[in-house]
């Protein structure tokens, strides 16, 4: 998947889930109690939580890799 297709999914708050390694990543939305939109990204029921797609892409990781650096690959 492409950095602009993975924009796009999140941008329509369109869900996704893949297995990397025989584990299960989710991709999914929420609304917090301040009322502020959030991605969920993770495994399945371990999730982080972050505000922006620049931050899903500073932080999140897929054991010791970014996970922007595994998109393409996905």
């Amino acid at each position: 998947m492409t950095k602009e297709e993975f924009i796009f999914k999140v941008e329509t708050k369109s869900g996704w889930s893949f297995v990397y390694k025989g584990k299960e990543y989710n991709l999914t939305y929420g609304v917090d109690n301040a009322g502020r939109d959030y991605i969920l990204f993770g495994r399945t029921f371990e999730g982080e939580k972050y505000y922006s797609v620049k931050e899903l892409f500073n932080k999140a990781r897929i054991e010791n890799h970014f996970f922007r650096e595994m998109l393409e690959d996905l």
